[in-house]
């Protein structure tokens, strides 16, 4: 059998495999915060690897490889270390973002700002997503054509097809499950080629220290690219927009709690470094069996030339599915990212607040695919993208790092300042990046090393000052939004009151049993449904009709306590700092209403008394527009 029939056959049963994950996490999908956040259940080792391999494309190993054969250790600046850092960055405010229950960015910028942001950063993260995966499909159609001759169209349809199936089919809890598949093979992609290399160099009587030496003070300097302060420039340039991508939240939010947020994305950030250290030992090799390329993609294509013709043709097949893992554990990601922007940021914020749960479902599965079948079209028509990508990332970092960053930590912060950032910082960017290809026509850091990265300082700078000023001359922010993020705010807003329910009540054991329990690490998950049922035959009663947004006016106009900070589709029982413990109410299907809350342990039966309270409160409201639930008077 010829190595592309065995790889063929070998990528049939890995496929296989990734497809019956997703069949499998199908099965436990109720809702989209299933569907998107695999129920916020996921712990430590999940996120650690799905963090680790949905950050390690294809590209990455040709790149970074390429990178410390032509530059040396100070390479590490330009890719290798921004890439450890934003996670470990991140785990650093992983408890800052973890209490606040949001699915995507965007939403968490309305939950703290004004809806005037909301639509606009998602349609940018959904472009930068769709970029991102064109970069996947790029790497992997050039890795079958270098190994197999596969033609284009067909390398895209095998991972469009693949990815299509699993994501559609079990959401992020797929994704999750088959990025631990995913970093195991590509992992060991690196180590093996690593090995491999390191014993070709050394039975051609170069050991590894030999080598290390013979390549010189200037490849082993870390700062030779600009000394220190270059260092500094490029990560003030590349860490924002690493810190700032949406798909490393998403994992946060995803996780059972802050600890398993934090140490998860520590051991990605580990597992990262295990991935680059192959590569750095595969470099030494490669200069020692190679002469020294001339130029960036000769260095990078080095990777694939190895392997071409020192790894038998089997073995060649086997390696070829560490590259497929590699482009698929991305691609995944990205698409998920991207489609959750669309769907819970446009069509359920704007289009259709009041979409059933089941609506939602089949317009988030819809919406995956078309993300992939977009990238899949793109990457069949270009044949490199990563300027675009570039472009698109630097965009992005000086619209919205710092009015999300900011957000967090700012109480001063407000949406006119968050907006004013968003386009200052965007159009700023976008017009370096207009004059350095259209006008003077080369990269803009040939004027001065502080304009690298098509001058992202001088965005990002021109996006914080305007942030910050006009924050400054604007009135503060409503204290309702900002209690979820500032707990002395919290406290000022509720008081630590405690709430008094009446336990002795013939109701009160019967939604006790109603309520759905489940523990998971710090945090306990509460979930009620509640069935609906009309009191008169009116026509819209009688076809099971719900106006929801009435609902939750009733509702907010009787009770203060409920807020909707993204519109209508959710309200929340907002009672305390922890906004993700407070109760939410949201949608199910067209005659059921759902309830949940994810207090820490300690809060568990607070909130178990909280939920008969928004039980009692919501009846209320249903009685007064003829409706009544399922639990007996």
């Amino acid at each position: 059998m010829d190595p592309y029939h065995i790889f063929l056959l070998i990528l049939g049963v890995y496929i296989s495999v990734l497809v019956g994950i997703g069949f499998i996490s199908s099965k436990r999908q109720g809702s989209v915060t299933e569907f998107w956040l695999a129920s916020r259940e996921l712990g430590a080792a999940s996120l650690g690897f799905s963090a680790a391999a949905s950050w390690l494309t294809a590209s990455a190993l040709l790149l970074s490889t390429g990178l410390f054969m032509l530059i040396g250790v100070s390479s590490i600046w330009v890719w290798v270390f921004p890439n450890i850092a934003a996670l470990a960055i991140i785990a650093l405010i992983a408890g800052r973002i973890k209490r606040i229950p949001a699915m995507t960015q965007p939403e968490l910028l309305e939950i703290r700002y004004d809806p005037m942001v909301r639509a606009p950063v998602a349609v940018a993260i959904t472009i930068m997503m769709i970029l991102f995966s064109v970069v996947d499909f790029i790497g992997f159609k050039l890795v079958l054509g270098t190994f197999f001759g596969v033609e284009p169209l067909y390398a895209v349809l095998i991972m469009a097809v693949s990815v299509a199936l699993y994501v559609s089919l079990g959401g992020f809890r797929a994704v999750v499950w088959t990025d631990r598949v995913q970093y195991i093979f590509l992992a060991g992609l690196a180590v093996v080629v690593a090995i491999l290399s390191l014993k070709l160099s050394a039975d051609r009587g170069a050991s590894i220290i030999a080598e290390s030496a013979a390549l010189g003070g200037e490849w082993w300097n870390p700062f030779m690219m600009g000394g220190v302060l270059g260092a500094l420039v490029f990560q003030l340039a590349l860490l924002p927009g690493w810190i700032a991508e949406q798909d490393p939240w998403q994992r946060v939010w995803a996780a059972r709690d802050e600890r398993s947020a934090r140490m998860g994305l520590l051991l990605g950030s580990m597992l990262l470094a295990i991935v680059y250290g192959a590569c750095f030992l595969t470099a030494i090799a490669l200069r020692a069996i190679y002469p020294l390329p001339e130029g960036e993609v000769e260095a990078e294509m080095l990777y694939l030339r190895f392997i071409s013709e020192n790894v038998p043709p089997a073995a060649v097949a086997l390696l070829t599915i560490g590259f497929a893992a590699a482009s698929m554990s991305c691609t995944d990601t990205f698409a998920t990212s991207g489609a959750s922007c669309i769907v819970r940021d446009i069509f359920q914020r704007f289009v259709k607040p009041d979409a059933t749960m089941r609506e939602m479902l089949i317009i988030s599965r819809v919406l995956v695919v078309m993300m992939i079948s977009i990238s899949a079209f793109i990457a069949l028509n270009v044949e490199s993208i990563m300027e675009a990508v570039i472009i698109a990332t630097v965009i992005g970092t000086t619209s919205y790092f710092f009015p999300i960053v900011g957000g967090l930590y700012w109480k001063r912060a407000t949406s006119w300042g968050a907006l004013a950032a968003v386009i200052v910082g965007g159009v700023t960017q976008i017009v370096m990046i207009a004059y350095e290809k259209f006008i003077f026509g080369e990269p803009l850091d040939t004027i001065s090393p502080l304009l690298t990265e098509h001058g992202v300082l001088v965005g990002l700078t021109l996006s914080a000052s305007v942030f910050a000023i006009v924050s400054l001359l604007t009135p503060p922010t409503d204290d309702r939004r900002l209690a979820p993020f500032f707990s002395d705010i919290a406290e000022r807003l509720f008081g630590g009151a405690m709430i008094t329910v009446d336990r002795k009540n013939s109701r009160y054991p019967i939604i006790m049993r109603m309520i759905e329990e489940r523990g998971f690490g710090e945090r306990t998950h509460l979930d009620l449904a509640l069935r609906v049922n009309p009191l008169k035959a009116d026509g819209a009663q009688i076809r099971g009709e719900i106006s929801w947004d009435r609902l939750i006016e009733d509702l907010r106009s009787r009770h203060p306590e409920w807020y909707t900070p993204t519109g209508s589709h959710i309200a929340y029982r907002l009672s305390q700092h922890d906004m993700l413990a407070c109760v939410k109410l949201y949608r199910g299907d067209e005659m059921e209403i759902r309830l949940s809350a994810e207090p820490r342990l300690s809060q568990r039966e607070r909130f178990r008394d909280e939920m008969y309270l928004a039980v009692e409160e919501i009846e209320e409201s249903l009685l007064s527009m003829g409706y009544t639930t399922s639990l007996p008077a």
